[in-house]
C-alpha cells in the first residue's frame, strides 16, 4: 500500500482541463471568463493538499461483465470489461484535493457568487484528477496500465464502491464514503487501472457509452 501527498502551483493546474470540466469541450472560453478562472485558480489552489493511496492487487476478468480484485468480485459490466483482456493485476487507487479545498470552496460558497462556485468546482474535479495522473507518472512502462476506470461510470453500479473501499484501510486519504456511495471530501475519486504484459491500452469510446450525463462525455 503506497500512499503520498503533494501540491501544485496554480500555474501547474491544466487550465484547459478546467474549462473542459466547465462544458466548454473543444472551444475556447470568453476572455472574460478566463480571467475569471485564472483568479479563483490562483485563491483556491494553494490551499490544496492532494493526496492518493493505491496498490497493486492479482485480477482476472471472470466473464464479459464480471472481474475478480483482490479476491473480491466487481462488475463493471461490458463497455469497460471489454477493455480487460489480458489483464492479470489491477491497481486499485484513491485519490482527492483534500479536506482543504473542501473548506476553502465552502468559503467562496458562502460568499454568494453562483459562478465562483461554478468554476471552483470545476478546478476542484481537476485536481482530484490530478492524482489520477500521479499515480500514472510512477510507472515508466505506460503500456502495462490500461486506463483508469472508477465505480459510476459506464454502466458501473456506484454501489461497488464499497467493496472497493474494504480493500482500502478505514478512511484511505481521509475519505469517508457514505451509505450512498458517495465520497467526502467532495472533490474525491477512486478505481482502478488494469494491468498485465499483454494487456492493450485503449482509449476511451465514448460514443458506445449511454451515459447522457458523464461530464466527459465526447461525441461520438
Amino acid at each position: 500500500m503506497i500512499q503520498k501527498s503533494f501540491q501544485i502551483t496554480p500555474e501547474e493546474l491544466p487550465e484547459k482541463e478546467v474549462w473542459f470540466a466547465m462544458g466548454y469541450r473543444d472551444s475556447v472560453p470568453e476572455a472574460r471568463i478566463r480571467d475569471y478562472v485564472l483568479g479563483l485558480r490562483d485563491r483556491l489552489v494553494p490551499q490544496a493538499t492532494l493526496r492518493y493511496m493505491y496498490q497493486v492487487v492479482e485480477a482476472e476478468k471472470l466473464s464479459p461483465r464480471s472481474v475478480r480484485m483482490g479476491g473480491e468480485t466487481f462488475t463493471p459490466e461490458g463497455i469497460i470489461c471489454s477493455y480487460l483482456e489480458g489483464m492479470t493485476h489491477a491497481l486499485l487507487f484513491v485519490g482527492t484535493a483534500g479536506w482543504e479545498y473542501d473548506r476553502a470552496k465552502e468559503a467562496l460558497k458562502s460568499e454568494g457568487d453562483i459562478v465562483s462556485d461554478f468554476i471552483a468546482d470545476a478546478i476542484g474535479t481537476v485536481l482530484a484528477e490530478m492524482t489520477v495522473a500521479r499515480i500514472e507518472s510512477d510507472y515508466d512502462d505506460l503500456r502495462t496500465l490500461s486506463m483508469p476506470y472508477s465505480p459510476g461510470y459506464c454502466n458501473w453500479d456506484i454501489r461497488e464502491q464499497h467493496i472497493l473501499f474494504s480493500l482500502f484501510p478505514e478512511h484511505p486519504c481521509g475519505i469517508v464514503l457514505s451509505d450512498t456511495s458517495l465520497m467526502a471530501p467532495e472533490k474525491s475519486v477512486s478505481g482502478f487501472f488494469a494491468m498485465g504484459k499483454d494487456l492493450q491500452r485503449q482509449p476511451y469510446h465514448c460514443q458506445i457509452c449511454k451515459n447522457t450525463k458523464c461530464y466527459k462525455r465526447r461525441k461520438g
